[in-house]
């Protein structure tokens, strides 16, 4: 059976490469967008400029900001022998309103979950979350396992209060919605999981039309304010090329029979911290910090008023450690699939000559 795929955030980095596979490979995919009429050409075109079909998209008003959004017409005309619910969207931003975030990133989720367990024909729901809630170390310290809390018949109200408290918006939002998902699963509601490092551009050209988690680095770079590399010589922020999770992501959750899969998606191979400024240091033509700061520090500098100067808000510290990261199962489901990694240092540079090039051209027009 031909998969009809209801997709939500298509227009961003993860959704709008993964459509490109996905319709490539025959999927239709019906996907609600904000202000449809005026977006949905762009996206049209750049998807059948990277070998998609954009015959294959449905593309309709809708937005995930507004309750029961999936009951909103002419959205529900379209929603019929859905076999796949692809959940992709995200408002991603530090320092995000608390009441935006959760509405976002987790309600809406909820909504879909609820939706997709009243379908008899769905045979699965995907899910973009995050690697840094995999690791059991980073649990420990936020006090919130998704997994545990999801078989677990208590409501964790209270533990959610408190990690928006404790990590921010948009981190706790995250964290939340896999927390939903999980709890579907362990229901009975088919599920994959997919937990993405920080994504870079495509291992080929570089291009990504979105960077969230390195731009901090680039501009600190060229403030000067990244006067000293922050955590330990082992810190790392690991990353993944955009191709390697669209490739995954349009392949593997089509061809998961388990009744639930979880991967993280990451490169092994991702330099230290260090290292990782001084490549983009390089390629920038800046000199690179040689010493580090301790993490304890640098939040506490931040949270005395110091973010908005620095340009570094600190949220985005939890995301700077030394934990490591289970991939095997990944790994194993790529080797299946006939997907592999491409160097993560040649990609990473890549990025950052696309990165240049596209703001020297709009710098130019």
């Amino acid at each position: 059976m031909t998969p009809k795929i209801l997709m939500t955030g298509i227009t961003g980095l993860i959704g709008r490469w993964t459509a490109v596979a996905l319709t490539r490979d025959g999927a239709t995919i019906v996907a609600p967008i904000r202000k449809a009429e005026s977006r949905s050409q762009e996206l049209v075109t750049w998807i059948s400029d990277h070998g998609g079909a954009p015959e294959r998209l449905i593309l309709i008003e809708g937005d995930l900001a507004t309750e029961n959004f999936l009951d909103e017409e002419p959205l529900r005309q379209h929603l019929k022998d859905v076999t796949h619910v692809y959940s992709f969207a995200a408002a991603m931003d530090w320092g995000l309103p608390p009441k935006l975030a959760k509405r976002i990133n987790a309600s809406a989720v909820r909504e879909m979950l609820d939706w997709a367990k009243a379908q008899r024909g769905l045979q699965r729901f995907v899910h973009i979350s995050g690697y840094l809630v995999t690791s059991p170390r980073h649990r420990e310290v936020i006090d919130f396992d998704p997994a545990a809390l999801a078989t677990n018949a208590s409501n964790p109200k209270k533990q959610l209060r408190r990690l928006y408290k404790r990590v921010g918006a948009y981190e706790a939002s995250k964290i939340e919605a896999d927390f939903l998902v999980r709890q579907a699963a362990a229901s009975g509601l088919p599920t994959t999981i997919l937990n993405p490092a920080t994504v870079i551009g495509a291992s080929d050209t570089g291009e990504a039309h979105q960077v969230f988690g390195i731009e901090g680095l680039i501009d600190g770079l060229k403030r000067g304010t990244l006067s000293a590399v922050p955590g330990t010589p082992q810190a790392w922020t690991p990353l993944v090329t955009i191709d390697y999770v669209a490739t995954f992501a349009a392949k593997v959750p089509l061809q998961d029979a388990e009744q639930s899969t979880d991967y993280v998606l990451l490169n092994q191979g991702t330099p230290t911290l260090k290292d990782m400024v001084r490549i983009i240091a390089d390629e920038l033509n800046l000199k690179a910090p040689s010493k580090h700061v301790p993490i304890w520090a640098l939040r506490a500098v931040l949270k005395s008023g110091m973010e908005k100067r620095l340009g570094t808000p600190a949220e985005t510290l939890a995301f700077i450690n030394d934990y490591r990261f289970d991939t095997s199962t990944a790994e194993a489901a790529s080797v299946r699939a006939g997907i592999a990694q491409a160097d993560i240092e040649t990609a990473l540079r890549k990025t950052l000559q696309f990165i240049e090039n596209a703001a020297r051209s709009k710098a130019a027009a």
